[in-house]
């Protein structure tokens, strides 16, 4: 009903001998589910770091975007799971790829308070490359410690958004 497969439901779970086994059986490893998630945006959101790598070093697509433009490390961003945001920037993973909406890793991150995910992936390669919605999100939670950091790494940021994401009119 919801096009899990049995590598989606190994990778949640963590099982990792069951997933290099479907690996091993040459199971197409970029099917998704209805969303658009395969089975690195599943682990990846479930913390599953083993699985994550287990994946990774099989050739998933570390970049891959849901329907939505989820990302892996979006997931990963999302729900705390630093181990698996760090590896999956070490392997090429986009911070700057953003949802449908506009929020990116970073801004996500900011969003849910994950303060170490925040620090993680602004002294990652973020010089010259702050995406808006993490600079409201910063003012709008007085955080003006972030805010100053994303600043300096982009003194130009315009910060006018296209998009109404607190309208209070």
């Amino acid at each position: 009903q919801n096009g899990l497969n049995a590598l989606h439901l190994s990778s949640k779970e963590g099982h990792l001998k069951m997933v290099s086994e479907l690996l091993h059986k040459e199971i197409v490893l970029e099917t998704t589910t209805k969303k658009g998630n395969t089975a690195l945006h599943i682990a990846a959101l479930a913390g599953q770091e083993d699985v994550v790598r287990e994946l990774v070093n099989h050739g998933a697509n570390v970049n891959s975007q849901s329907q939505k433009g989820f990302t892996p490390l979006y997931m990963a961003a999302q729900e705390n799971h630093l181990p698996v945001v760090k590896f999956l920037l070490e392997n090429g993973a986009n911070q700057n790829l953003a949802t449908e909406d506009g929020f990116t890793p970073l801004a996500v991150a900011l969003q849910q308070g994950h303060e170490n995910v925040v620090a993680h992936l602004i002294s990652y390669g973020m010089k010259g490359k702050v995406r808006l919605p993490a600079l409201h999100i910063a003012a709008r939670n007085d955080d003006t410690r972030t805010a100053a950091v994303l600043l300096q790494n982009d003194p130009n940021a315009d910060v006018l958004s296209k998009v109404r994401l607190y309208d209070t009119t």
